[in-house]
């Protein structure tokens, strides 16, 4: 399991999970050819390896017509040279999102953070959602940041996100609505009820966690706490902050993977959820539809066969194969989005090879390799997507691009030996 690690000890903002995403490897070409699919215009993207305290990291900004577009004041309100942004309610946010040519996943994931801010600034405001005109989260450098964040997760296969004590500035800011305590009002309002640990820092006189960076940390971080002893990092990254506070301001990520055990070479039993539903009155793009569905809400595996039910009717049963934690969400969406009128599963033991994941440098570019062990025998299996990518880049077939990967590998390993 892919594991990113904040460590939000300056504060965190979306522009900051960008540059530090950035800085971890994710690619700014593909990057920039997803978010395009939002279908929004008015804006140019910079990212700048550069340095703070002699720190190198990577600084991601928006640009609206020329203007930066980095400073956060409040969730209220953007100022951008006393300048303000033409705001946007919650409805428009959406349906820009869902209009989009963006994943599922994606839009619905950008859509939590969009509301858990619309609700916290309505209570702030003691207005209705519907009343609430986003300056900041409505303009497009937000939209980008929220969005753009899950571009990114996706890209980079992120399965898990944890974040350490969100570090928080003191005394207050100057806001459209005058002087706003910190945190502000936005922040302190989803600070309610929440388990996202918070801390101030009296040195620092200025806010350093948004109403966006707090909102994206409380709807994707799966736990909180100290790097976990069973993970190692592979990655480090920094992604910089805007703000002059007198001390490195950035947020650190760490991508990490699982830790070589003493079991390493053994199989791995775990236990997951078979799911079923028959159906027979429904079209081949509506079921693959659904599969594609599936898929991207993160199923092991989801299938059709084809079976006759009673009174002879050709139909297909759908086979779901998924950890037992996403049973709720599967179900619901099995039944949203088939005929079925109800599903039947029953729990399995399933046992694996010990998997791990290495790099290896072809001529044609970078490959991920993912290799299967169980006692002495093992399996080597090159990323398809990788291959495919390269392949089209180089007018290659992915059989040619997947054989020289492996044979670099297995060059590789009889060197080592």
């Amino acid at each position: 399991m892919r594991t990113l690690y904040l460590e939000p000890f300056s504060g965190v903002s979306g522009n900051m999970l960008l540059g530090a995403l950035f800085d971890l490897g994710l690619d700014f070409s593909r990057f920039k050819q997803e978010l395009a699919k939002l279908n929004l215009s008015g804006y140019q993207l910079s990212l700048e390896k550069t340095t703070q305290s002699a720190i190198a990291g990577s600084l991601f900004k928006v640009e609206l017509n020329g203007l930066y577009a980095g400073h956060r004041v409040d969730e209220g309100v953007q100022h951008h040279h006393g300048q303000h942004h033409h705001g946007r309610n919650l409805a428009e946010i959406t349906k820009i999102i869902q209009d989009s040519n963006l994943k599922p996943t994606i839009k619905k994931s950008s859509l939590k953070v969009f509301n858990e801010i619309a609700q916290a600034e309505a209570k702030v405001h003691a207005k209705t959602l519907s009343e609430i005109h986003f300056h900041e989260v409505g303009a497009i450098d937000s939209i980008v940041d929220i969005v753009g964040f899950f571009i990114g997760i996706d890209l980079m296969k992120v399965e898990r996100i944890i974040s350490g004590t969100l570090v928080d500035g003191s005394g207050t800011i100057e806001a459209a609505h005058g002087t706003m305590p910190v945190p502000v009002p936005a922040v302190m309002q989803m600070r309610l009820n929440s388990e996202v640990p918070f801390r101030q820092r009296l040195d620092v006189a200025t806010e350093l966690v948004t109403p966006t960076g707090f909102a994206i940390v409380k709807q994707t971080a799966a736990q909180y706490g100290a790097l976990p002893t069973e993970l190692l990092p592979e990655k480090v990254g920094y992604g910089f902050g805007t703000r002059t506070t007198g001390h490195l301001n950035a947020l650190r990520v760490q991508l990490l993977t699982s830790k070589p055990s003493q079991k390493e070479t053994l199989a791995q039993s775990d236990q997951v959820i078979e799911l079923h539903a028959n159906i027979d009155d429904q079209s081949g793009e509506q079921l693959g539809f659904v599969l594609e569905n599936l898929i991207e809400v993160g199923v092991y595996d989801a299938y059709f066969t084809p079976v006759f039910m009673k009174k002879n009717r050709p139909a297909y049963q759908l086979t779901v194969i998924f950890k037992p934690t996403m049973l709720d969400q599967v179900c619901e969406l099995v039944l949203q989005q088939t005929s079925s009128f109800g599903v039947r599963w029953h729990q399995l033991q399933r046992q694996l090879m010990q998997r791990s994941f290495t790099k290896v440098m072809t001529k044609f570019g970078e490959l991920s390799l993912k290799i299967g062990q169980k006692g002495q025998f093992k399996k080597v299996a090159v990323e398809y997507d990788e291959a495919a990518r390269i392949a089209r880049k180089n007018g290659l077939s992915v059989a040619e691009v997947m054989q020289q990967a492996l044979q670099v590998y297995d060059k590789k390993i009889n060197e080592v030996k």
